[in-house]
């Protein structure tokens, strides 16, 4: 187990393999444990480094969402790759962390080689606010999957609080103001979007925006799969990223 402290606070990471380094981003309500069907094939060809954004996971505890979260979670990121004396590296994100990993790169184009972006939501619509509505229950009113989830998470005594955090602030991401698209033009790496053709959150229409807008850009489509083809589909998602990241990779 390894910690940080950052300007904001302590958080977890794990580092994996040797070679060029690749980070993993996790989703808005799990943790770093969501690669776990990543870590043993990653680490057979880079560095793999996995961590818990602050207020997530094994990380210190903290349940404030502010305005600009998602430039404040880019310069958290930036703060664990100079503490760990990495000058450029690989990025892959899923939802949340798929967001901020695009911040990252609009912000730091220096730093990072290559961008990996799966189940992004990209902006808000009324389509995705309802969704939203309907996720976002109140903690005894969630299906029981996704407290056990949580708590696998977060920890039994942590788990709620995070969660009615997540949803007091949903309206920084799930709202019509919310808008990643200006950032596209600024994306010069190589980026693979990826996305299941059965996500009930953003469909098809959000990777295919992204691959329209981010020149430099690949898609990839799972079928059959929906928001988390990391675990759905594993095999198949990490040959995907293996592959790009080889034809990307000096």
């Amino acid at each position: 187990m390894h910690r940080i402290r950052l300007s904001r606070g302590t958080i977890h990471y794990e580092s994996y393999g040797e070679g060029q380094t690749l980070i993993g981003l996790h989703d808005g309500a799990s943790s770093s444990m969501a690669w776990k069907g990543q870590v043993d094939v990653f680490a057979t060809h880079y560095r793999f480094i996995t961590y818990d954004r602050l207020g997530y996971g094994r990380s210190e505890h903290h349940l404030l969402y502010e305005e600009g979260y998602f430039d404040q979670r880019a310069d958290e990121l930036g703060e664990l790759v100079t503490d760990l004396n990495l000058h450029s590296v690989h990025l892959c994100g899923l939802c949340e962390g798929g967001a901020i990993a695009l911040a990252f790169a609009s912000l730091f184009p220096e730093k990072v080689k290559t961008l990996t972006l799966q189940g992004v939501g990209y902006y808000g619509t009324d389509q995705t606010i309802a969704r939203c509505e309907e996720y976002f229950q109140p903690w005894p009113e969630i299906d029981e999957s996704l407290r056990k989830r949580l708590v696998h998470h977060h920890g039994e005594g942590y788990a709620r609080l995070k969660w009615e955090a997540i949803r007091e602030a949903r309206h920084y991401v799930w709202s019509l103001s919310y808008d990643l698209r200006p950032r596209f033009s600024n994306i010069e790496v190589p980026t693979l979007i990826m996305g299941g053709d059965r996500d009930p959150f953003f469909g098809l229409e959000h990777p295919i925006v992204a691959h329209r807008g981010i020149k430099n850009s690949e898609l990839c489509i799972f079928p059959g799969a929906g928001h988390s083809p990391n675990e759905e589909t594993p095999q198949l998602f990490n040959e995907v990223i293996l592959r790009f990241l080889q034809r990307n990779t000096p």
